[in-house]
């Protein structure tokens, strides 16, 4: 199992404006590169941004809360409806499981490079070593690892692997 990234706040200094909650999700899609994110790559993903950069991502960020499998906030499933119905994202089922997918559109991808533009570019760069991380790991191994540095988030787990 590869090991969790560093602590973003090592990356480097903070710029004022943060993104939006939902620009953050695009970019967080975006990062896979067109390549699909599950939906714990992507609330992980997000969590771990927010824990590791707060001012960077603003204090209108999501709000995690312990739940099954670890931090969790339904309000990114809201944002991703809203991204797919303006043509950034694509979510489809997921092969052979009964989630979604999330993946960006090119369109998606463009705007994605616009905000990377106005984004502290350690948490662009932080993002990605985020998101890239937690595609390399299965189910277990990223709630686990979560688990490992977040212990309090597993107050309302139901994971027993």
């Amino acid at each position: 199992m590869r090991v969790m990234p560093e602590s973003a706040e090592k990356v480097g200094s903070v710029m004022p404006m943060p993104l939006s909650r939902s620009e953050w999700t695009l970019l967080t899609i975006a990062s896979a590169e067109g390549r699909p994110l599950t939906p714990v790559q992507l609330q992980k993903s997000l969590f771990l941004l927010g824990r590791e950069l707060p001012a960077a991502v603003g204090p209108d960020f999501y709000q995690f809360e312990p739940y099954d499998y670890g931090p969790f906030d339904a309000t990114i499933y809201r944002d991703a409806e809203a991204l797919a119905e303006q043509g950034l994202i694509d979510i489809q089922p997921a092969p052979h499981a009964r989630y979604n997918q999330y993946r960006a559109t090119l369109q998606g991808l463009e705007q994605a490079t616009a905000l990377k533009r106005r984004a502290p570019v350690q948490a662009v760069t932080y993002l990605s070593t985020i998101v890239e991380w937690a595609r390399s790991l299965t189910f277990p191994e990223l709630v686990r690892a979560i688990y490992a540095r977040y212990p309090e988030y597993r107050s309302r787990s139901v994971f027993s692997g």
